[in-house]
Order: C-alpha cells, then sequence, then structure tokens
C-alpha cells in the first residue's frame, strides 16, 4: 500500500469540491505533491494544493502526474480518469485514499436508503457506551478529514455511497452493512445490475474474520447473500435468526454463534417508523461486532436524536407540525416518511427527478395524505403519476408552497418536506433546501 503513502509523488486530485479537497489535505499532510484539477474555472480555495489546472481539456498535464485521486461526483470512466489509465497512471477515489492511510477499524454502511441515520446511529451508540468513535464519509465529512483529525479513533464508522465504492481497490471495512437496494442512480451504473455490483464492493475484500450484514426483508439484497469471505449475519423483522439481530413481538434480539439476548424493547427505540426499527437492528449488529454488550447498547438506541433533513420535527405554527424530510431524494425514502405518520400530512415534494417508479406511491398518498403540493422540475410529471390520489396544488417555489400548506393546514395537521426527488433543479443539495424550508418555517414564528 506504499504507493498512496510514501509521499514521494505528484498526485493530481480531480474535482475539488469537499471530498477532493480533504483528499488533497491528507496527501499533503503525507508529503505529496498535489495538483489540483477541476472541469470549472471557478473552483473553492484549495490551500494544500501545489497548483492548480482547470478547464475542459486537462489531459496535457497528466505526463506529469503519478496517479489520482478522483471525487465521488467524477464518473471513473469520463474522459481525464480514462487517458490517465491509458497512460498507465493508478486512478483511486477519495475513500480509498483514506483507507489507505490509516490503521482504524472501519464499520462501513450502505444502501440505497437510511444509510446516514444509520451510520449516524451507530456512531452515537458507540460513543454512549465509552468508545471513541467518528462517523465519516458520504455524511458530508470526508473520510480523509476524519483519518487526519481522529487519529487515536476506536472506530472509524463510514457511510459510503455507490459512487464512492465504484474506486475502491483494496478498502476492507472489519463489518460492512448493506441496508437496502432499490434502483438509484442508474445514469451513472448502467442498471440496476451495475448499481447492485457497486454496492457488492463493500465486502469484496473481506477476511474470514470480517463481517457483511444483510437485510433479510429486503428482496434487492438478496442477491448479495452468500458471496462473501468472510461472516453473514443477518437482521429482520418477525422471525428468529441463527446470527444478527431481529424482531420478535415487542422485543429486539441480538443471537451470534454462542448465545441469543434481549436487547430492548422496540418501542424504546428512539425514533419512529418501521425503517427506523430497521435501522436500528442493523446498529444492533454492527455494535455487536465492535464488541458492545446488548446492554451496552441500551442507551444508544434509546436516546439518539435523529439527523438533519431526516424525518427532522421542525416545529408547531396554531397547532400544525413542521416535520423536514429534504435527505429523501427518491420515492423510497419518502415511502418511509409518509408511514412514519398516523396523522393527516400535507405533502410538499417534486424536485428534480430520478429514474424510478414514482406511480407506486399513489395507493400510499391516497391513504396519508391530504393534500399534494408540488414544486420544482418534476410537478407535472408527479401530477400525472398521482392525480386522483389527494387535491394537488402546484407552487413555484418553496415559500408558496409552505404558503399554500398553511392556508390547507388545520389544527392536527402535518405539513411534511419530503421531495422524493433530488434537489438540483432549485438548490445545490438537500440540505440547502432543508435549510431553506427550516429557516422560512422559522421564519412564521
Amino acid at each position: 500500500m506504499g504507493y498512496w503513502t510514501d509521499g514521494k509523488k505528484n498526485i493530481g486530485v480531480f474535482g475539488l469540491g469537499r471530498s477532493g479537497r480533504a483528499a488533497a489535505a491528507l496527501l499533503n499532510l503525507r508529503g505529496f505533491s498535489v495538483t489540483g484539477l477541476d472541469s470549472s474555472n471557478d473552483v473553492p480555495d484549495c490551500p494544500d494544493c501545489d497548483r492548480l489546472v482547470t478547464g475542459d481539456d486537462m489531459t496535457d498535464c497528466l505526463n506529469s502526474l503519478d496517479g489520482i485521486v478522483i471525487s465521488p461526483g467524477i464518473d471513473p470512466v469520463s474522459s481525464l480518469p480514462a487517458a490517465a489509465r491509458e497512460l498507465g497512471l493508478p486512478v483511486i477515489g477519495e475513500i480509498e485514499l483514506a483507507f489507505r492511510n490509516t490503521d482504524i477499524p472501519v464499520l462501513a454502511i450502505t444502501g440505497s436508503n437510511g444509510k446516514t441515520t444509520t451510520a449516524e446511529w451507530l456512531g452515537y451508540t458507540l460513543r454512549k457506551a465509552g468508545l471513541n468513535a467518528c462517523v465519516a464519509g458520504n455524511t458530508g465529512y470526508p473520510f480523509s478529514t476524519a483519518v487526519i483529525e481522529n487519529p487515536y479513533a476506536d472506530f472509524i464508522v463510514l457511510e459510503v455511497s455507490s459512487y464512492q465504492l465504484q474506486t475502491t481497490k483494496a478498502f476492507r471495512p472489519c463489518a460492512a452493512a448493506i441496508l437496502n437496494i432499490t434502483p438509484d442512480h442508474l445514469k451513472r451504473h448502467g442498471d440496476i445490475k451495475g448499481y447492485i455490483n457497486a454496492k457488492a464492493r463493500i465486502f469484496m475484500n473481506q477476511h474470514n474474520s470480517d463481517l457483511l450484514v444483510i437485510n433479510r426483508d429486503d428482496p434487492g439484497s438478496v442477491p448479495l447473500a452468500r458471496r462473501t469471505a468472510g461472516l453473514e449475519w443477518y437482521f429482520g423483522i418477525g422471525e428468529s435468526l441463527e446470527a444478527g439481530a431481529y424482531v420478535q413481538g415487542n422485543s429486539i434480539y441480538f443471537a451470534d454463534s454462542r448465545s441469543r439476548k434481549f436487547v430492548i424493547d422496540k418501542r424504546d427505540i428512539s425514533l419512529p417508523g418501521l425503517h427506523n426499527l430497521s435501522n436500528a437492528l442493523a446498529v444492533v449488529c454492527l455494535a455487536g461486532k465492535a464488541g458492545l454488550s446488548p446492554e451496552q447498547m441500551v442507551e444508544g438506541l434509546s436516546s439518539f436524536p435523529g439527523v438533519p433533513h431526516r424525518i427532522e420535527w421542525i416545529g408547531k405554527y396554531h397547532g400544525v407540525s413542521f416535520v423536514n424530510d429534504s435527505k429523501s431524494t427518491n420515492p423510497d425514502s419518502l415511502n418511509a416518511a409518509l408511514k412514519s405518520f398516523s396523522e393527516p400530512v400535507i405533502l410538499i415534494a417534486g424536485g428534480l427527478a430520478k429514474e424510478a417508479d414514482y406511480k407506486q406511491l399513489k395507493g400510499l398518498i391516497a391513504d396519508r395524505v391530504k393534500a399534494l403540493i408540488l414544486i420544482g422540475d418534476a410537478s407535472a410529471m408527479l401530477e400525472n403519476c398521482w392525480s386522483g390520489s389527494a387535491p394537488i396544488f402546484l407552487e413555484d417555489v418553496m415559500e408558496n408552497a409552505i404558503n399554500q400548506a398553511l392556508n390547507l393546514s388545520q389544527d392536527g395537521d402535518i405539513v411534511l418536506l419530503s421531495p422524493g426527488c433530488a434537489s438540483f433543479d432549485q438548490y445545490s443539495n438537500f440540505e440547502e433546501r432543508g435549510d431553506h424550508f427550516r429557516k422560512i418555517v422559522g421564519d412564521l414564528t
């Protein structure tokens, strides 16, 4: 692994967003000379880059480089990485770079939905049990930054996306969980098989002592079973398991090859919804692998406050509750959000649509939603998919959507921002969208 740790080379970092700048900082710390590469001429400051090369054609600079680290947003088969490979230059991603520069055990989590909540929940549970654990990766805190700032951590809990996994080579978490698989990012991966294969890279280097955790209740995860060289545990609801975590009645149990132990009553789990019960089971499995006893898991499972932008309660105005679920960027996450509430919901949805089946939500919307307010690029498409399920109102911007929601709501209702779509038609990211929603609601009071 010395090629990416010995600091005697000139390495290019392609894509100078958050992950790229973090990679540059780690390379600089290890003594490498860093060339920052970005197709945009208007790039953020990169204090750890020795030089910057920007613009549409950067291939001329490849002759002076010894390798390239690409950010998750860069397609590995795009022109510059492809040209680098043709010249014999190694090309890796930021996750791979960070992994090669740390000896801290990694607990990795991926999935189409729920991975941020589960990663943060696991880190919280480990810390409540007295361990030094940090959460990094796709959460927005780059793995490379975590390696620099947490040299004495007991564990790094890593949320990894399919984009990040595409560029791994030696990456080997001591435990990995795949929460669920539903079609997503198909433009990047080609088809569902390509997407599943990208997710499978999370366990491709595991040894017999490493652990893979799979959701028994998720049909999309079935193709990944029995493919690891390591241990395989499952989590699920309703039936006992020989190894893993499961719910029977109101009780959550943790089982391994030696014993079965009660962990906690499911009604004491801090986050609502069936999807969060599933996330909690994944936390139990990974915490168990990290050495926690069931007794040590209880405080974290019962007091975790959740993460921003994921079914986040914002406040009440005239008896109406406002909930920010801006992290809902596909139909499956919207499905999970709607199933979390029994109260009448006024749903604000829309944005930039994914390549997914939105019509599947029509019955759930008819059952749970009092009124639909659609915004953004996908408004007309969603109106067509969900016509007849609930009264539909089209608005151009978030302020107007919230005003319409106030006009339609009454005491006891929930105004839920759960777009089910990406944010890039009107916002830079889902965080900006959620922060905008939060600010408008905050200004009401």
